[in-house]
């Protein structure tokens, strides 16, 4: 029989789930769709639900040991409206759904349903953000990049939930420095999903490119980010980098492995990534 939990505390939470099998439920507006049966029926959940959203544990910004702290309740509105985070966050989640849907939908959610498509994750790999997760007697950090493993599949175990996102201070004020692109390809303006997404960034200082990164979503398994390589464009004069793109680029070929489905095909999307980053790496050269 599946239960509703209703806690009125992060420790009874982590207390159900330490002893239940529980899905946790914030805005609700994944869940809904992927467990609704599509009939005049409730939706049909595989096991007990528990409400987090509501927490107030989780519903906080803050700065905290040079990061950026977004609680795993706080919605993507309320994001929104806080100048204190990362533009490059703010453009992803303004693609994300409608006003309606983002007045519910949290960041914490987003990564848990760990959709390759998912707009947040780009830009959050970019700033090399970090997740924090909580069970009853332990608490862990780990880099987002390693949080999603496959579509749909994430390292969290049955007894923790994601308390908040943590994204590092230096790179939100170098972010400003330097020059951002986001791009999310969609059939419409709202309410579209990726048919791909790529967040770029480039800073660069009087002897050249001082850092650059790249991710890409809906291109692969998991969002693409190749740190090896874009080490390779790295200290080069900008006149230098379009040489060096060309040498880089067959990774990004590699990397690129998406799949045809009901928004688009493997070779629209794998085109058109790789004259998105032809066309981000020639405005770099050229600033």
């Amino acid at each position: 029989m599946v239960k509703f939990f209703y806690p009125q505390s992060l420790a009874e939470a982590l207390e159900i789930k330490d002893n239940q099998k529980v899905i946790p439920l914030a805005g609700g507006t994944d869940l809904m769709v992927r467990y609704e049966n599509w009939s005049s029926l409730p939706a049909s959940f595989p096991s007990s639900v528990m409400a987090v959203g509501h927490l107030k544990e989780l519903q906080y910004v803050k700065e905290e040991d040079g990061f950026l702290v977004l609680g795993g309740g706080v919605t993507l509105n309320q994001l929104l409206l806080d100048e204190r985070i990362p533009r490059s966050l703010a453009l992803a989640l303004d693609e994300i759904a409608a006003p309606a849907l983002r007045n519910l939908a949290t960041l914490a959610g987003n990564l848990q349903n760990a959709s390759p498509a998912a707009d947040s994750l780009p830009p959050l790999l970019v700033a090399d953000a970090r997740v924090r997760l909580v069970s009853k007697d332990n608490t862990r950090v780990l880099p987002i990049k390693d949080f999603v493993t496959a579509p749909g599949k994430t390292c969290l175990n049955e007894n923790e939930l994601i308390e908040s996102i943590l994204i590092p201070l230096e790179y939100i004020r170098q972010e400003k420095d330097g020059t951002l692109v986001y791009r999310k390809v969609g059939t419409r303006k709202a309410n579209a999903l990726s048919k791909l997404s790529v967040c770029f960034w480039v800073l660069k200082d009087q002897d050249g490119i001082k850092d650059l990164r790249l991710s890409l979503g809906a291109v692969s398994a998991v969002v693409v980010r190749l740190k090896e390589s874009e080490e390779k464009l790295k200290g080069l004069k900008s006149s230098e980098l379009m040489s060096a793109w060309k040498n880089v680029r067959p990774d990004y070929e590699k990397a690129i492995r998406p799949i045809d489905d009901q928004r688009s095909t493997a070779v629209y999307r794998k085109r058109t990534a790789l004259k998105l980053l032809d066309a981000f790496i020639q405005d770099a050269s050229e600033g």
